[in-house]
């Protein structure tokens, strides 16, 4: 069983959301891409690629080819409208199969792994400050407040993507996180744990998340979706299958059945037929011959 919840907000210093969001659950599939290039254009890219990613994937693509049918939608709608030359956007996504966990991205937007209360990056940005802090020019802390802590080395509408992906197997209790940076440029992960942690429905923990991000500044829009996995459902099923073998299991074997002909009938019934046909048509015989 899955259950989610979103909440998506322009934060405290932008007057537009250039995030978007998109959810479908029947579908099993989550997304936040968080868009750029002004004059409203990061919206109408953020925007295309939820859709696209969403579309692609009931025509039954992959997610890394939904995202790069994505990267060609943007592509194709900045050529052909010139105010919106040189939009772009990240994309994170989740795609929920059974128990198999699968998330794309590209970008600086994350997903994250709650487990046994333990708070995971399942993502690695594609951003400049991920290269300074893998080449150890920078330490994590450092680069949280660096000035071009925000610039990206791939996305989508811009050059030549490459979506990267990882795959995990859920397990009962799971929490998957998916985000724009607009969350975990303001909280620590630390933070983020302790919020969700607190308990209350998905959607109320969303809007913590959120309320403390505006919080500590909000310098840009910020955006969450919370996917909780339960095996419940498979839970049930395994106890309904247990009770219809042990009710296979009571019920005598075909040996100790009283044995049955075609028709129903049960072996003694038959033959007492066939004798009394038997002994009445002797009697018409003796009968006959008396005459």
């Amino acid at each position: 069983m899955l259950e989610y919840a979103h909440k998506t907000h322009p934060g405290c210093t932008h007057t537009h959301n250039e995030d978007s969001v998109g959810c479908d659950g029947e579908a099993g599939l989550w997304l936040v891409a968080d868009g750029m290039g002004g004059h409203a254009a990061g919206e109408v890219a953020s925007r295309i690629a939820v859709d696209t990613i969403i579309e692609r994937c009931a025509l039954g693509d992959e997610l890394q080819a939904a995202t790069l049918q994505a990267h060609a939608a943007i592509v194709a709608h900045a050529d052909s409208n010139e105010a919106q030359k040189g939009m772009g956007t990240t994309s994170v996504a989740l795609r929920v199969n059974d128990r198999r966990g699968e998330v794309v991205w590209v970008g600086d937007s994350r997903a994250y792994l709650l487990r046994d209360g333990n708070l995971k990056p399942l993502t690695r940005d594609h951003s400049f400050m991920q290269l300074m802090i893998e080449r150890q020019h920078l330490t994590e802390e450092q680069a949280r407040n660096h000035p071009r802590r925000n610039v990206v080395t791939q996305v989508l509408g811009f050059n030549e993507p490459q979506p990267d992906r990882v795959e995990t197997v859920l397990q009962d209790g799971d929490l998957v996180m998916l985000c724009s940076d607009g969350l975990y440029d303001e909280l620590e992960d630390a933070q983020m744990l302790e919020i969700i942690s607190a308990g209350g429905s998905l959607q109320a923990q969303a809007g913590r998340l959120v309320d403390a991000a505006c919080d500590h500044g909000g310098r840009d829009n910020i955006s969450v979706i919370l996917v909780r996995y339960s095996n419940q459902d498979a839970d049930t099923l395994q106890r309904v299958a247990g009770s219809a073998l042990g009710a296979e299991q009571a019920a005598p074997p075909d040996s100790e059945k009283e044995p049955q002909r075609a028709g129903g009938l049960p072996d003694q019934v038959f033959w007492g037929i066939v004798a009394a046909l038997v002994v009445f048509i002797l009697f018409l015989l003796l009968k006959g011959g008396d005459v």
